[in-house]
C-alpha cells in the first residue's frame, strides 16, 4: 500500500513510508477527515503534528495551504523519510522537523499552532502532554487539536479544553478538541 498526499496542491504524490512496526499511518480516510472538518482553518495555519511518522499529516496541511508545519518524531527511520519527503516537495522552509521526543520537543516550542494533531503509539498514555500543550499556550485561541486514539480508549477530561466532537474510524477514535473559552 503507497502513503499519497490526499489533497490540494501535492494531490496523488506519493510519501515515503518509514517500515517496521514502530510506525502506523494514519489511514487516507482519517486524514481526509481532519482536514475536511478543518478546511476553514488550514489556509496560513500553523500545523504542529506530534509522533509524525512519515509527516503525511503536516505534508497534507502544506499541501492544503498551511503556511508553516512542525513535525516532531523520535525514531530515526522515521525523521530520514520525513526529511525525504520534504525534500521531494521541495518545502523545505515551510518544515521543522524535530528529532525529538514529544514531551521534549513541547517543552522548545514557543509559538501558538492553529492546528495541533497528536497520533501517538496507542499505548501511549496522552494527558500530560496536552496539559502541556495547554500550560504552554502552544494552542491558538481559536485553534483545533485532533488526537487519534485507539477505538474504546477512554479520552481523560482536560479543564481548558471542550470536546467539540469524537467519531470511530475503523479501530481508531478521532478526538477534536478546541479551548473552553474562545
Amino acid at each position: 500500500m503507497s502513503l499519497r498526499i490526499i489533497g490540494g496542491l501535492f494531490g496523488g504524490r506519493i510519501l515515503k513510508s518509514p517500515k517496521g512496526p514502530q510506525t502506523r499511518p494514519t489511514t487516507s480516510l482519517l486524514r481526509g477527515a481532519v482536514f475536511n472538518i478543518s478546511a476553514s482553518w488550514i489556509e496560513n495555519a500553523r500545523f504542529l503534528d506530534l509522533f509524525a511518522g512519515s509527516g503525511a499529516m503536516g505534508l497534507e496541511a502544506i499541501s492544503r495551504g498551511a503556511a508553516f508545519a512542525t513535525l516532531v518524531e523520535k525514531d530515526h527511520h522515521a525523521i530520514r523519510c520525513i526529511r525525504e519527503n520534504v525534500s521531494l516537495l521541495k518545502i523545505e522552509p515551510q518544515v521543522q522537523v524535530l528529532a525529538l521526543d514529544a514531551r521534549r520537543a513541547l517543552s522548545q516550542l514557543m509559538s501558538p499552532y492553529d492546528l495541533i494533531y497528536i497520533d501517538p503509539p496507542y499505548e501511549k498514555e496522552v494527558p500530560e502532554l496536552i496539559e502541556l500543550i495547554v500550560k504552554k499556550n502552544l494552542l491558538a485561541p481559536r485553534g483545533l487539536l485532533f488526537l487519534e486514539e485507539r477505538f474504546g480508549a477512554k479520552l481523560p477530561e482536560f479543564l481548558s479544553l471542550e470536546l467539540i466532537e469524537s467519531r470511530r474510524y475503523g479501530i481508531a477514535h478521532l478526538h477534536q478538541l478546541r479551548h473552553s473559552v474562545v
